[in-house]
């Protein structure tokens, strides 16, 4: 047998294999974790330090030869790019997440990728059959009163935290269409974003009218595909992607979300400069005021739309960047000051672990006062420490304390959505991820605080008794259990350790132990552990305190 026929292996096996001892194919993704869909990544292996040339014959360095190690290093440069990139795009989303922790608690399950706890309904107010034909405007739907009384729960809810709209040419306008009845499709589009949502903010269960709205403005807004962009339909398609962001499922969110981010690109809405915009018409129709607004808000539900479901968000050039102003009541600014911290978020723009740690100091600092911007608040601060994760940074204790305190932040805001009966988002997606943080940062005080945050979503199950809470509530259940299950593993051997190796009656210990009773700080030692307080032993059974830290890395 000649050489050349030895057995052929790959030079290159990914870290799952490496771990589960299978055969690895060296592609990405490799054969084995497409077959059972496990998660594929490689560690980026250290570059070998290239031998100096031999020097020719006047001391100075031969020339340099054609080599292929040049392309084959750009190969691999670009590799450990897209892995990288991989891994910021896994922990930016939440469900990407969730199933790297089940397949590290659980290898031999390999969950499925799904969008755990999106939002606490999933499409299921739709559900009622609807006669669309008939419905031919707003007025069919619903009566001037009921109209009236959806639009103050919308200005009471939904407005101060997600502001763009202005509050007086709303009720101007519910007056005008009764009196004149010659309202374009636009506007009635913009009247029915507003009424659905005060249906979604003021009753549990969807009624005939809430999905007559919603179909309405749907068949009204497809409409407007075909002509320019206005402020006008800019605004009803930004009312439909915050109605479909709560109620709706993700891929029907997100179309619409960039449906609304292109639009703005064509009206132009993001360029500050009325004079720059191609068509000024849309300049002309609101204030700057409101397009900050619009754009901003758009762009804060595209992001996190796009960075939930490991997709692109829509970029816009020449963004407007100064903050709209401070209105009483109003926490919108709360919400956009955030923004420029998401967008760094970006796989595209990869940022440094300084950068992100730098960030979440700025997350952490920030002082929000209403429960749906504690949310928001709480959901990048969660992003940002699973991107660290992803860098194998670990975090201080300090910080860890800080983050415990803004979940607990988080679920008091929770909690103050459901007596609201405010169905914001968030309300189930940022407790189900507390859970996973949780039990990923694996401390005494993660651990204790998980009590809270599976109470919470077991509250929202409670009120909002859906499938999507419900499987919610099953699949945070699963990874508790999970982790349960490993803890008693541990538990298990350390107890068969013990057994086999019984500590010696008092009265056999020889006099040849005394170097044990000279050495400091051994005296009474087990007096000392179990005689520790429940902080104490948490700071001791910190991440930090193992050498394994990068299992227990947060």
């Amino acid at each position: 047998m000649t050489r050349l026929e030895g057995r052929k292996r790959s030079k290159l096996a990914c870290q799952t294999c490496r771990d589960l001892k299978r055969r690895c194919d060296g592609a990405h993704p490799c054969g084995t974790c497409v077959r059972f869909e496990y998660h594929c990544n490689y560690q980026v292996a250290r570059r070998r330090r290239e031998p100096d040339r031999n020097p020719g014959p006047t001391g100075d360095p031969a020339p340099a030869l054609p080599s292929l190690q040049s392309p084959l290093d750009d190969v691999a440069s670009s590799t450990a790019s897209s892995h990288a990139q991989a891994r910021s795009v896994e922990a930016n989303s939440c469900p990407a997440f969730v199933r790297s922790m089940a397949l590290r608690l659980d290898p031999k399950r390999n969950p499925r990728m799904h969008s755990f706890a999106w939002n606490a309904f999933l499409g299921s107010r739709r559900t009622l059959h609807v006669h669309t034909p008939a419905v031919q405007s707003i007025t069919d739907v619903v009566s001037q009163k009921r109209l009236q009384e959806l639009a103050a729960v919308y200005l009471g809810k939904v407005d101060p935290v997600y502001g763009f709209i202005d509050r007086e040419q709303v009720l101007q306008r519910i007056q005008q269409r009764w009196a004149s009845r010659n309202a374009t499709h636009v506007q009635d589009a913009v009247l029915c974003g507003i009424a659905a949502l005060g249906c979604l903010f003021s009753q549990i269960n969807a009624d005939t009218a809430e999905v007559s709205l919603v179909e309405l403005a749907r068949v009204l807004l497809e409409k407007t595909l075909s002509t320019l962009s206005s402020a006008d339909s800019i605004t009803a398609w930004l009312l439909r992607v915050i109605y479909l962001r709560i109620a709706d499922t993700h891929y029907a969110a997100w179309m619409a979300s960039c449906t609304v981010m292109h639009m703005i690109d064509a009206a132009g809405l993001n360029i500050e400069a009325p004079e720059e915009a191609m068509d000024p018409a849309p300049h002309q129709e609101i204030s700057l005021e409101l397009r900050k607004r619009i754009v901003s808000i758009a762009q804060h539900l595209n992001i996190w739309m796009s960075f939930d479901m490991g997709l692109t968000r829509v970029a816009l050039p020449d963004t407007i960047t100064t903050v709209p102003l401070v209105r009483e009541g109003d926490f919108t600014s709360e919400l956009i000051e955030l923004l420029p911290l998401s967008i760094e978020l970006d796989p595209q723009r990869k940022p440094t672990a300084f950068e992100l740690e730098y960030a979440l100091q700025v997350v952490l600092g920030r002082t929000h006062s209403s429960p749906p911007s504690v949310l928001a608040q709480c959901n990048l601060a969660l992003c940002l420490c699973r991107r660290l994760r992803s860098m194998d940074v670990a975090l201080t204790d300090s910080v860890l304390q800080q983050v415990l305190t803004l979940t607990s932040n988080g679920i008091r805001a929770v909690q103050a959505v459901l007596t609201a009966r405010s169905p914001w988002h968030q309300m189930t997606y940022v407790p189900f991820q507390i859970v996973c943080v949780l039990l990923a940062i694996d401390t005494v005080s993660s651990i204790s605080q998980l009590r809270d945050a599976m109470q919470c979503l077991q509250d929202v199950c409670a009120v909002y008794n859906t499938e999507a809470t419900q499987e919610a509530l099953r699949t945070a259940r699963s990874l508790v259990l999970l982790h349960q299950r490993g803890k008693e593993m541990f538990a298990s051997a350390l107890s068969e350790i013990l057994k086999s190796r019984p500590m010696s009656p008092i009265g056999d210990v020889t006099d040849d132990c005394h170097v044990l009773d000279d050495t400091t700080g051994t005296n009474n030692f087990s007096d000392q552990f179990f005689g520790l307080q429940y902080n104490d032993m948490d700071q001791l059974l910190s991440a930090d305190f193992f050498w394994n830290i990068t299992n227990n890395r947060f």
